[in-house]
């Protein structure tokens, strides 16, 4: 035992050995596969460093100085406006206030004094937050690093190109700016630079614009108010967001109570100064002639580049028509037209059909400065019945098989889950084809063609059209048939109502075409994406039907000679809780709004007041549809083109049609003017078969005749009933086409009848030599005595046809009577019923 253990002993020993040597050897080889790995990213660690210096640009010390405008240039070359350079006023380190350098330092880089460019520890900690997901981790930039990313770099913030472009800071930061110049000198370019809201740039303009004061004399509160402008002038902007930049203000205030600067106390004195008590001016900037143009396309620009023209050099060709940009500046000068008040605003947005671009811009009345809100591009309101063509007829025509002449019911209606719709006029006008309900803005028929379509369909119709309703679990709610959604603007409803004008293909509204960037040559193109959306028929249909609204007097947008001119209106209801609580009159509305269009411009307009409504200003509906059509009517001679038409497609056909027919079906021959029009339907869907309400009437048969003498009884076979007459086909009718209005309409049915078709009958005439016919009288029955006098021979006819409408009646039965000899018989024998002379009267309707 003793050996076998000794032998076990030796094996593990030796098997211990062999572990140890292999674990030593894998050792090795992690250390040094370790080192190749260290040595690798030392390797790859110094080449990016080589990159970053060999492709870092060129340190040109006089753009730290240089101050260059962006100009604006219009569709036709001329120049709009240079901004920026002449804004600027530069300021010495020594004029400075230590209260300004203590907020922009604690606010933007609290080591400041300390590092040589780059705060490591900051960096790493920004870094490392971004990876986390952090969205407060911030950049990690130092006042020096901002300085050149401003001034060298750009604002590339992600991707790899992001990476290169901040190590490009910190190489630039360290090296090239602190080497060469004192911290004093750096902050001299920090605060020189940058832009500080509408038209303003540097602290020097600032101080001036916003506190008419000196560099030197500001106080504590406004230095963090302006050291707050540095991080987003735009958002911040005291003018446009007072409540936001007194929010940030106090957030600086902390920030120097947290690195030593002030004491709490201080910042408590600071802080209970409104910014509105603290501005001096109530505007900022050069207010140049097209501002309103300007504000938008600077906008735009930012919005597609992330670059602001106030900041960076750019030469800009816009997209504004000089001549319609004009038409709305006049406008709004009172040249035009005379505004009501000084509080009333105004949102003009005008695009062309042509290319979908922004050719004039109404963007608020009484401005005081630049960059102010844009009545034409920021407002969120709900359009009221200017949503129709684009919620309901749009994709009624485009989907579900509709036609200018489907037939729509103007009566009480609910919504889907029971609750009540009613129209403006709180009345309803019945029976109507969708023209016509689509041109009077008939609420109930609007909500039909809603129900008409799927809701993916809506959905795919209006987003394509680029409005953006809000969806509740995926759906656009029925309230949206009468335009109550999020709300939209005039520039997305210019857009939108130019698709329908250019045929059914959409252009996201543009303001510019190309950017030059003055300090490096490149060139930023923009070239609008034209997608078909809608097709072509859906969209000339649409047209025809808001032409319509124009041609029959029903909406006046003006006219011009030879052109075709399309228009939509729509107003808004307001809280009948807040109208009771304010004391506003019944008929208070929130919106007005009226679309214009032309085969060659969309003009889109919203007139009211601001959200807050109060005693003094409010809008009432008699106002609101007054002053639109007249702000229409003064841009419409300035605006549109003449003798501009829309070309019928060949996918759309015309077809004279019979209303109260339900499926629409043709006009007969014998239809009333009065009941008939030419409609359009997509070619395929329009009706074939024709109404026979109207239809010319049989013949009746089996004519004969018998006599006493020349005392003659003619004798006929009746016609059917006509449809037209009949209760019981009609009663049948009404049941399946008429739904739950199915009783009232067939009653109407049976007064128009009585009043303006009457009785079935049948008129005899005796033909004469000439052929002419002269009627003897009329009956009922189915047997008429007539004399024959002077004469052994005679040719009558019979014919059927209504008592009172005779247009329709047949071509009629014809015989000869001969007899042998004549009878002296009394005048008086005749005793045929019911001779009826009425006047014909047109009707409506049909079976």
């Amino acid at each position: 035992m003793k050996k076998l253990r000794r032998k076990n002993n030796v094996m593990r020993s030796n098997d211990s050995r062999v572990k140890t040597k292999r674990k030593r050897k894998k050792g090795y080889i992690a250390l040094i596969g370790f080192m190749f790995v260290l040595i690798a990213v030392s390797l790859c660690g110094l080449l990016f460093a080589v990159y970053i210096m060999v492709s870092a640009p060129d340190f040109e010390v006089n753009k730290l100085y240089k101050s260059s405008s962006s100009t604006l240039y219009d569709k036709n070359g001329g120049i709009i406006a240079e901004l920026g350079a002449e804004m600027r006023e530069n300021v010495t380190y020594d004029e400075l206030p230590d209260v300004l350098v203590d907020a922009i330092v604690a606010t933007e880089d609290s080591k400041y004094f300390q590092h040589s460019g780059v705060d490591l520890l900051r960096f790493i900690k920004a870094v490392a937050g971004q990876f986390m997901g952090r969205s407060d981790a911030g950049g990690g930039s130092t006042l020096t690093m901002q300085i050149v990313k401003n001034t060298y770099n750009g604002t590339v913030s992600s991707g790899i190109a992001g990476i290169i472009r901040k190590f490009t800071d910190i190489y630039m930061a360290v090296f090239k700016l602190e080497k060469t110049y004192t911290k004093q000198e750096i902050i001299e370019f920090y605060v020189n630079q940058p832009y500080l809201g509408p038209g303003i740039y540097g602290v020097g303009q600032a101080a001036q614009t916003y506190f008419k004061k000196n560099i030197g004399e500001l106080n504590l509160a406004e230095a963090a108010l302006i050291a707050g402008l540095f991080q987003a002038p735009g958002a911040y902007n005291p003018f446009a967001y007072p409540e936001k930049a007194e929010a940030r203000r106090n957030q600086v205030l902390a920030l120097m109570v947290r690195h030593g600067y002030i004491t709490q106390e201080e910042a408590n004195i600071a802080k209970a100064v409104t910014v509105e008590q603290m501005l001096a001016n109530t505007s900022s900037g050069t207010i140049y002639k097209y501002q309103d143009f300007i504000d938008t396309v600077v906008a735009d620009v930012y919005e597609k580049t992330g670059q602001n023209p106030y900041m960076t050099s750019m030469t800009i060709y816009t997209t504004m028509d000089p001549d319609r940009q004009d038409a709305v500046n006049n406008l709004y000068a009172g040249k035009t037209y005379t505004w009501k008040n000084n509080y009333v605003q105004c949102g003009v947005a005008v695009t062309d059909v042509a290319d979908g671009s922004v050719v004039a811009i109404g963007a608020r009345r009484n401005r005081t400065g630049v960059s102010q809100y844009n009545y034409a591009t920021d407002i969120k309101r709900h359009p009221g019945s200017t949503a129709k063509p684009i919620f309901d007829y749009g994709p009624a025509i485009e989907y579900a098989g509709w036609g200018t002449g489907t037939m729509v019911i103007d009566d009480k209606y609910t919504y889907s889950n029971g609750a009540s719709l009613q129209n403006v006029d709180y009345a309803y006008k019945g029976i109507m084809i969708a023209k016509t309900a689509l041109a009077n803005s008939r609420n109930i028929p609007a909500l039909q063609a809603f129900q008409a379509t799927t809701n993916e369909q809506k959905v795919e119709f209006v987003t394509s059209l680029g409005i953006t309703p809000e969806l509740y679990n995926g759906t656009i709610l029925e309230s949206a048939a009468i335009g109550a959604f999020t709300g939209t603007n005039p520039l997305e409803m210019s857009a939108a109502y130019g698709t329908f004008s250019r045929g059914g293909y959409y252009i996201k509204p543009y303001t510019f075409t190309k950017i030059i960037y003055n300090e490096t040559n490149e060139t930023y193109t923009y070239t609008p994406a034209k997608n078909k959306v809608i097709s072509e028929e859906t969209a000339y249909m649409i047209n025809m039907m808001l032409k319509y609204a124009v041609t029959s007097g029903i909406i006046n947008p003006g006219s011009m000679s030879g052109t075709d001119l399309a228009s939509k209106t729509g107003t808004t209801s307001v809280d009948g809780t807040q109208r009771v609580k304010l004391g506003l009159p019944s008929n208070t509305i929130g919106d007005a709004w009226q679309m214009a269009y032309s085969p060659d411009y969309a003009v889109a307009v919203w007139y009211g007041y601001d959200n807050q409504l109060n005693k003094e200003h409010y809008l009432t509906s008699t106002e609101g549809w007054s002053e639109r059509g007249k702000i229409v009517r003064a841009l419409t001679p300035y605006i549109f083109k003449k003798n501009s038409r829309w070309k019928q497609p060949k996918g759309v056909v015309a077809v004279d049609i019979e209303y109260g027919t339900n499926p629409v079906q043709l006009a007969s021959d014998y239809t009333p003017d009065n009941l008939r029009s030419t409609e359009y339907f997509k070619k395929g869907t329009e009706p074939t078969e024709v109404s026979t309400r109207f239809t010319a009437l049989k013949n009746p048969t089996n004519l004969t005749y018998s006599n006493v003498g020349n005392q003659i009884t003619l004798s006929w076979t009746p016609i059917a009933l006509p449809d037209a007459l009949n209760e019981t086909y009609l009663q049948e009718y009404f049941d399946k086409a008429y739904a739950g209005w199915s009783t009232k309409y067939y009653e109407d049915r049976l007064s128009y009848n009585e009043k303006n078709i009457g009785i079935l009958q049948y008129e005899i005439f005796i033909k004469n030599n000439d052929g002419t016919l002269t009627s003897l009288g009329m009956t009922s029955g189915n047997s008429y005595q007539v004399t024959l006098t002077n004469a052994t021979s005679a040719t009558y006819i019979v014919k059927s046809r209504y008592s009172i409408f005779a247009a329709n009646a047949s071509s009629g039965t014809e015989i000869s009577v001969r007899i042998t000899s004549l009878i002296d018989v009394p005048d008086t024998i005749n005793d045929n019923e019911d001779n009826n002379n009425e006047e014909d009267t047109p009707g409506i309707g049909a079976p």
